[in-house]
């Protein structure tokens, strides 16, 4: 029960939005072609080993102590950041995402283990039967700072077909002049995606619709 109640945890990473449009299989998404040009910009680069996205799901409904609440990651984040417009492009690769690793579930404050099989059933599911990454490899991000020096952003998220527009605020410092850290958290739904959370026993045992998602993004001069 255990493993069959984590399949969808992984679903809606970074796609909350107020709009969305379907996109087929294998198409560029219509907002990566809007991309502003990059001449005479100074572009930082995504540094993936300091770079990390968490998505904690959590259970729901009256049986709820009988499943587990779960923490997926993303270590492999790939992009870049152009500082004179605030725009970003960030590419996670769904086929390396992790679950329930234990270092991360201690600090996202859950400290009940999760055994191995169980961990491993997981992953598969998700990756083959819920985010299908054979057709859907990545999720593609475009980030706009409409004033280029507020905390404010338009994002553009393209996941599984669908693209979404999310205003979303975020902690933008600059640790040097060749260095930009982000940092941020947003709650957001399985739904966004058509995908109905799953449940059993007429919803007295599921997967709560929303999740955390929770980021830091490190970008630097290559």
């Amino acid at each position: 029960m255990k493993t069959i109640l984590s399949i969808l945890l992984g679903i809606s990473l970074l796609v909350s939005c107020s709009t969305s449009t379907r996109q087929e299989a294998g198409r560029t998404p219509d907002a990566l072609q809007q991309r502003p040009s990059l001449e005479a910009r100074t572009v930082l680069h995504v540094d993936p080993h300091r770079s990390l996205i968490t998505i904690l799901v959590h259970r729901g409904g009256m049986l709820a102590r009988l499943g587990h609440d779960h923490v997926i990651a993303s270590h492999d984040v790939q992009g870049f950041v152009v500082v004179q417009t605030g725009y970003a492009e960030l590419t996670i690769p769904l086929e390396l995402l992790t679950v329930d690793e234990p270092v991360l579930r201690e600090q996202a404050g859950l400290e009940e283990e999760v055994p191995q099989e169980s961990v491993e059933g997981t992953r598969h599911n998700m990756q083959a039967k819920v985010l299908q990454v054979d057709q859907f490899p990545t999720v593609q991000i475009q980030i706009f700072r409409p004033d280029h020096t507020g905390s404010a952003l338009r994002v553009s998220i393209s996941m599984h077909g669908v693209t979404h527009m999310k205003e979303a605020q975020a902690d933008i410092q600059s640790r040097s002049e060749g260095e930009v850290v982000v940092t941020g958290s947003m709650t957001l739904n399985q739904s966004d995606f058509g995908i109905v959370p799953f449940s059993v026993l007429g919803g007295s045992l599921q997967v709560q619709d929303a999740v955390e998602v929770h980021y830091s993004i490190v970008a630097a001069l290559p």
